[in-house]
């Protein structure tokens, strides 16, 4: 991550989570309560991070998003990522040992690599097998617990 450009946080703010897009979309929930809490207990311990395609595979039109705009407020969004690192989630969706009928995500790669990046201790997401399969292929993961929001 290139966490020296102008539009990304200063690493001395994060905490140690990221969300994938299954935490924004609980965020902007009709009843976001279960999802604000756990927010609010990562964000204790720093700003909870979120790479930029996160928010665009999760931002919708409509008045639920007031809900989740309020909590991304309290997050740092990280948009700046060098050319090898996308390289390399290319290499790690191509390696994960999907289930036959998923996809590789590369959104869910980039949260996972995000994840060691910052040495993260969990990733908010709504479906924790489909990150764990990304961070089996990283190293120095073994720490970082995908948890179900």
């Amino acid at each position: 991550m290139n966490l020296g450009c102008p539009t990304c946080p200063d690493q001395g703010t994060l905490g140690d989570a990221v969300y994938d897009a299954g935490m924004l979309i609980a965020l902007a929930d009709k009843s976001p309560a279960r999802a604000f809490g756990r927010h609010r207990k990562f964000a204790s311990s720093g700003r909870p991070v979120v790479p930029a395609p996160v928010v665009a595979q999760a931002w919708r039109l409509g008045a639920r998003r007031v809900y989740l705009a309020r909590a991304l407020k309290e997050c740092a969004i990280v948009c700046c990522y060098t050319a090898a690192e996308w390289h390399q989630v290319g290499e790690l969706i191509g390696q994960a040992a999907l289930p036959a009928k998923k996809r590789p995500d590369p959104i869910d790669g980039l949260v996972a690599l995000t994840a060691q990046q910052i040495g993260a201790t969990a990733v908010a997401t709504s479906d924790p097998d489909d990150i764990q399969v990304y961070l089996d292929q990283l190293p120095g993961t073994r720490r970082i617990v995908p948890v179900r929001v």
